[in-house]
């Protein structure tokens, strides 16, 4: 009897010290997670004040710039048109790719950071006379955005030589034969194509040309120019892939103009017969009814489409990480490496989380 107490005694105490063994594991692991959220919250931060900090110091060169047309009524379309006072993505890639190769004082970089910019302001003048509304003076402003874009780039002459400016507009010059010959493609884009799709998306990424900016002005062997540049590709095309991807929680903007992106193949080749018939009624209608998009957002989650885009998306981002790890550290790899988490984490990923089906 004595034996049997005491041997249950001590089997209680086994207990207590398991219990305190997990109870201590929990804390730590707690602890740990806490730590890396708090890490990542930091991060997170860090890279939205670069870029609010960029265009904080971008944006009066681009207003004092757009100032010096003649025309008072085209100046206040063409500051209308630019993002002035929000975080902007483009400058900062050129800023990040000039510190990452040890360029000095960013701020002589500003007139080529503001030119990729108003590139892609341009570019999104001409995206939405295609898509939206064929009207002819969004044409026009993409004409006078390009050409501004350009002769931003003469102001680069006092900090560098000829040499640089003349790579940095000829950089600018591919992206626009780039850009064309994506918008070629993805007129032909009439059925699901992936070859096409992949050169058209190839063509549209918009990172490669301004880390190649960036590391064009620090003045980087050509090598290195190179590496940037194809690490930028990869990521460039991993983004536009979860543009295409998000777009199901956002405007729905590619399946009103009937564009055979890959996610939207996707969602045809994995639906049911019956859904996909109403599917093709709906595929390229401008305009949809609260059910009708409800109706393809449940479909696009319930058929692996978003995670399969942005699986897709996180291998391209994955390629140009590697690369981009054969390069040097430093506050400047560290932004460029979290920038790619947004192709994975956002505000229109997360609008679609009410479409899931909930774990039993």
């Amino acid at each position: 009897m004595f034996v049997l107490r005491r041997k249950s005694r001590l089997l209680g105490l086994h207990r207590k010290d398991l219990l305190k063994d997990k109870v201590y594991i929990i804390f730590q692991n707690t602890q740990f997670m806490s730590k890396l959220s708090n890490e990542k919250f930091k991060l997170k931060n860090e890279y939205f004040d670069y870029l609010k900090d960029t265009a904080l110091k971008v944006d009066p060169y681009v207003k004092y710039s757009i100032s010096h047309f003649s025309d008072t009524d085209l100046e206040k379309v063409l500051i209308s048109r630019y993002r002035f006072g929000k975080p902007q993505l483009r400058p900062a890639q050129v800023r990040l790719s000039y510190e990452l190769f040890g360029g000095d004082n960013w701020e002589k970089i500003i007139p080529a950071c503001a030119s990729v910019e108003v590139k892609d302001t341009g570019y999104y003048c001409l995206d939405e006379f295609f898509d939206k509304t064929p009207n002819k003076e969004l044409a026009l402003l993409q004409g006078i955005f390009s050409s501004l874009s350009y002769s931003m780039i003469f102001d680069l002459a006092d900090s560098f030589n000829y040499d640089q400016i003349n790579q940095v507009l000829c950089e600018l010059t591919n992206l626009d034969l780039k850009n064309a010959k994506a918008a070629a493609i993805e007129k032909k884009l009439k059925q699901p194509n992936e070859k096409l799709y992949f050169k058209k998306v190839e063509g549209y990424n918009f990172w490669e040309t301004p880390l190649r900016i960036g590391a064009i002005l620090a003045n980087a062997p050509q090598k290195d120019i190179n590496l940037i540049g194809e690490s930028g590709k990869q990521i460039g095309m991993g983004y536009i892939i979860a543009n295409d991807t998000w777009d199901f929680g956002k405007e729905l903007e590619d399946f009103r103009s009937g564009k055979y992106t890959l996610p939207i193949a996707h969602l045809f080749e994995n639906i049911n017969a019956d859904s996909k018939k109403k599917l093709s009624e709906l595929f390229g209608k401008p305009k949809l009814s609260k059910e009708e998009e409800d109706f393809i957002r449940l479909n696009c989650v319930h058929t692996g489409t978003i995670e399969y885009g942005k699986k897709l998306a996180q291998s391209y981002c994955d390629k140009g990480l590697e690369l981009l790890n054969l390069l040097g550290g430093g506050k400047a790899k560290r932004l460029l490496q979290f920038a790619t988490t947004m192709t994975q984490k956002n505000a229109f990923y997360d609008s679609l989380k009410k479409f899931e089906i909930p774990e039993p």
